[in-house]
């Protein structure tokens, strides 16, 4: 006879597993992002996460041995206490920062670049749009800002377009200074807008080998309009998914903002209107960041991944192992195939719906960002914990150690307790 059993005080442990999961987790969300690489930090996130609902349902069961009987507990739960951290910290843990590096990787075309170009307008119309000459200062302070490991060139444009800068490394602080020395120094402005010789003059820069431009992308400022044949100019940057952020003032020239939204559009980038100049530090700072912006499983994509369903279907499914995996995870510290398959199941279900909720919170953005992830754990946790009512067992009299990972067998029947039927061992 089969019996199908749920355990309560293991489906309340689970769920408070998973809120001191969560809690420690987002300690090190907040103290750590940003120092440690984020492969590391979603494995380390997530391998915690899974010690602790581990942890608790062994707890639960030392308690309360409604799955495994009262045989486990008095002879095998010195090896389930071996198997926890291997099992949970571990393995979910290196599950976690292998998915992080998938889901981040750069060979599935991040968001991120480590190359920027700057096209900067010195047309004579800027000596009275920007006459306190904010444009070079707010290069300026964004390449100050930016990391150690991008590269950076800049081309000034007017009736033709010349290279201030060229492609280099800014790990060099000598490197960074002589960058900004250059922009302190530029030409005054004068002459016309020549919008298609800068867009060419930068993609010269970037498909020279020798210029070390690797992913590379495209910052284009501009408060005129100037004839660019769109068919020539733009198809080089589609092919090779160089996406050109621009940003205009649509107070100046309604023709030029919405050459500079298509010429955006068409490439990937984004579009960014400024009142004065004086918001230019901080436009440039916006579109860094993006640029800058890595996936990660936990928290929401920006820029143009966002609503990119591939990364929605990848989210889902790696979310779904993982839960899959925290199940066969109980599984192997409670050293009983049964479990292991109940669980895996449950934790998949677990998975799905705890990916839908982070992906379809990260898009509506109508709940913090900490506030999705709660409810994700705790759905992981206590929907895994539910599919305890699926678990087999045998009915009192059947042998209680078949199905034992740990090829090892329960003592004769008759000299185990009545609640020792409840478990199959690995065999």
């Amino acid at each position: 006879m089969i019996q199908k059993r749920i355990s309560v005080p293991l489906v309340m442990s689970s769920l408070f597993g998973g809120l001191v999961g969560f809690g420690i987790g987002e300690i090190l969300l907040h103290r750590l992002s940003g120092e440690l690489a984020e492969w590391l930090l979603v494995g380390l996130y997530i391998g915690q996460f899974a010690f602790f609902v581990g942890l608790f349902c062994l707890i639960a069961e030392m308690i309360s041995p409604k799955l495994n009987g009262m045989g486990w507990r008095q002879r095998y739960a010195g090896f389930s206490w071996k198997m926890l951290v291997p099992a949970t910290f571990v393995m979910l843990g290196i599950a976690g920062l292998l998915f992080q590096l998938l889901y981040g990787s750069t060979f599935q075309r991040a968001a991120g670049s480590d190359s920027i170009v700057m096209l900067l307008d010195t047309s004579g119309s800027m000596r009275d749009t920007d006459p306190d000459d904010q444009l070079f200062a707010a290069a300026a302070d964004l390449i100050g800002r930016m990391d150690h490991d991008m590269r950076v060139a800049v081309i000034t444009f007017q009736d033709d377009a010349r290279v201030l800068q060229p492609m280099v490394s800014l790990g060099d602080p000598a490197a960074r200074e002589a960058v900004l020395q250059k922009l302190r120094d530029h030409e005054a402005p004068g002459g016309g807008t020549n919008i298609e010789a800068a867009l060419q003059r930068a993609l010269e820069l970037v498909q020279d080998p020798a210029s070390g431009a690797g992913n590379s992308t495209v910052v284009l400022m501009s408060d005129g309009y100037s004839s660019v044949n769109m068919g020539r100019a733009l198809p080089p940057y589609q092919e090779q998914q160089i996406p050109i952020h621009t940003v205009g003032m649509s107070q100046v020239s309604a023709d030029g903002t919405n050459l500079l939204k298509q010429i955006a559009a068409e490439t990937g980038g984004t579009y960014t209107d400024v009142v004065n100049t004086q918001q230019l530090s901080a436009a440039f700072g916006q579109i860094y960041e993006l640029n800058r912006q890595e996936r990660n499983l936990l928290t929401e994509r920006t820029g143009a991944d966002s609503g990119r369903m591939l990364y929605a279907v990848e989210r889902v499914a790696f979310v779904t192992v993982i839960g899959a995996l925290l199940g066969l995870a109980l599984g192997l510290i409670f050293d009983n195939k049964f479990i292991a398959k109940s669980f895996s199941i449950g934790g998949a279900v677990a998975g799905v719906l705890a990916g839908l909720v982070l992906e379809a919170g990260f898009a509506s953005a109508a709940l913090p960002d900490f506030v999705l992830r709660m409810l994700a754990d705790l759905l992981l946790a206590l929907v895994l914990a539910l599919w305890s009512v699926s678990v087999s067992a045998p009915a009192s009299g059947q042998a209680s150690d078949r199905g034992s990972f740990s090829r090892r067998r329960y003592a004769p029947a008759q000299s185990l307790d009545a609640g020792s039927s409840g478990s199959k061992r690995f065999h």
